[in-house]
């Protein structure tokens, strides 16, 4: 779960979330940052009816959807 913004440049900003599944039957959860696929990843992505955009904040030091 997560979303594809537009950032302050004009560029697709992603914040992805994942659940992670190991061979002993255990899952890990949190922000996607980078990963290697092995032997499959699903992804599924539903375009919303509101455009998404995602500004700096410098006093947080992130980037959020402004509303």
């Amino acid at each position: 779960i997560g979303d594809v913004a537009i950032d302050d440049e004009g560029q697709a900003s992603v914040h992805m979330h994942a659940v992670l599944g190991f061979s002993d039957g255990s899952t890990k959860g949190g922000h996607f940052i980078s990963g290697i696929v092995h032997p499959t990843m699903e992804v599924i992505i539903r375009e919303s009816a509101v455009a998404l955009r995602r500004r700096k904040k410098p006093d947080l030091g992130i980037a959020l959807i402004d509303v």
